[in-house]
């Protein structure tokens, strides 16, 4: 690969920095359906119209796609932005349980930009919107949160 087949990507202040492979300057945009983040292993699609998008690898999307001819090597640039990931928190309900869930996220450098919560016989189930750097911090901040008093179970949401 030659340094003029490494563009860089157009890109928005919630878009991060993308080197497209050999695309020549296409739109890029991040997919909404897995919504990737850095440290993902990423892969592009060409779309019809609507330029490259990128997507995890492992979207269901990408694996069940029968147009292999339009994906195309991407990886991510340098960047120090952050990116929103949605996150789902199950838990037997207890008072100051979003206090601690909002300290551990707090207590690692990240925003929290919207919360939902409700319960149901006793259970709380979160859905929350958190500003991420990379997926390292996401693998930190779900960790401490799993580990956190009735927590039951704390995942990524895919969708």
């Amino acid at each position: 690969m030659k340094p003029e087949d490494v563009i860089s990507a157009p890109r928005s202040p919630a878009t991060p920095e993308l080197a497209v492979l050999g695309t020549g300057g296409l739109l890029t945009s991040l997919a909404q359906c897995c919504h990737p983040v850095p440290g993902d292993s990423i892969i592009g699609y060409i779309t019809r119209g609507r330029g490259v998008k990128v997507h995890r690898r492992d979207c269901p999307n990408i694996l069940r796609g029968d147009e292999e001819e339009r994906l195309i090597q991407v990886s991510w640039g340098s960047q120090q932005a952050t990116y929103p990931v949605t996150i789902n928190i199950t838990a037997y309900d207890r008072g100051g349980l979003l206090r601690d869930i909002g300290a551990v996220v707090a207590g690692e450098g990240i925003s929290m930009s919207s919360v939902n919560v409700s319960t149901n016989k006793h259970i709380a189930s979160f859905l929350a919107t958190l500003e991420i750097l990379d997926v390292a911090q996401l693998s930190r901040v779900l960790d401490k949160i799993e580990r956190l008093p009735n927590v039951i179970e704390v995942r990524r949401q895919t969708s």
